[in-house]
């Protein structure tokens, strides 16, 4: 399933519904391209994921890996167990607007939905299995947010803006509370993050890349990828590529007979003014003068 598909309301990047699960026919496997948190907030049920089925029951919690065949399907047609399963989907720019930075958000990001990243992560267990006071507050969001979701009324972009970060922050204080997270691991996730970003960026310099492509790619804001890309590398996204790609243009002065113009098309430069003046900024020298050097 596409964005396009899941976001049917227009300018809004979210998407939360509450499934009864009394069309069994309608129940197929699908994937996605954006975060998905499913909650099972009565009965009992199956989820198929991965062409294994593990079984769900009430609080339940779980953060659906990004393009993985998945679906929650009642123990039989009739639905006998009841299985109701909150659905909520959004891309990370819907709260990335919000101006106010939280930094425990990225955190929560670090720990828990980067797991779509890495296969080797995944374990076929909910991310919160919740139960009292817990479940209560989750439930109590789940069914705001569907509320605000569906009724429309004033200002409930803005509520639902706020709730997902309320709701993030409790799913953060719940896994704590929960899980036992050490500080290597986190690290770990943030040097394989910034490989695969390097790699991407290696692969595709020759495209049109931007921050967004790129942040939509790894399902992380904007803001977020920037500032981590920046602490890693020391550079920003942009200026990293630009060194990727002359680096590619320098190889290609020195071992093709291609003229600067077709070089500076074909390591992603539509400007060739542009293409001199970062060429020159990097190495020193113009590009015909790094060619004639090292004939």
């Amino acid at each position: 399933m596409t964005p396009d598909e899941i976001f049917p309301k227009k300018n809004l990047p979210l998407f939360i519904g509450k499934y009864y699960h009394t069309n069994f026919a309608d129940l197929n496997l699908h994937t996605h391209d954006f975060i998905e948190i499913a909650y099972v907030c009565d009965g009992k049920g199956y989820h198929v994921y991965n062409d294994t089925t593990y079984p769900v029951s009430k609080g339940d919690l779980y953060i659906i890996n990004s393009r993985t065949p998945h679906c929650f399907y009642p123990t039989d047609q009739n639905n006998s167990e009841h299985l109701v399963v909150y659905n909520l989907c959004f891309l990370p720019q819907f709260i990335d607007t919000i101006n106010i930075r939280l930094s425990i958000l990225t955190e929560l990001t670090d720990i828990m939905l980067y797991k779509s990243l890495y296969e080797e992560e995944i374990i076929y267990t909910p991310d919160l299995k919740l139960s009292g006071s817990m479940r209560t507050e989750i439930e109590q969001l789940y069914e705001k947010m569907y509320m605000e979701f569906t009724s429309e009324e004033l200002n409930y972009m803005d509520i639902l803006r706020l709730s997902l970060c309320e709701l993030l922050l409790k799913i953060h204080r719940f896994y704590k509370i929960n899980h036992t997270q050490t500080e290597s691991t986190v690290f770990r996730y943030r040097r394989q993050l910034i490989s695969d970003c390097i790699q991407y960026l290696r692969e595709n310099y020759s495209q049109k890349i931007t921050i967004d492509e790129l942040s939509n790619n790894f399902f992380l804001s904007k803001s977020y990828l920037s500032s981590l890309f920046r602490q890693a590398t020391g550079s920003s996204v942009v200026e990293y590529l630009q060194h990727i790609r002359i680096d590619k243009a320098c190889e290609l002065l020195t071992g093709t007979d291609l003229s600067i113009t077709e070089i500076s098309a074909l390591v992603g430069y539509t400007d060739y003014r542009f293409f001199n003046k970062s060429f020159k900024k990097i190495t020193g020298c113009t590009a015909q003068q790094y060619r004639k050097n090292r004939v």
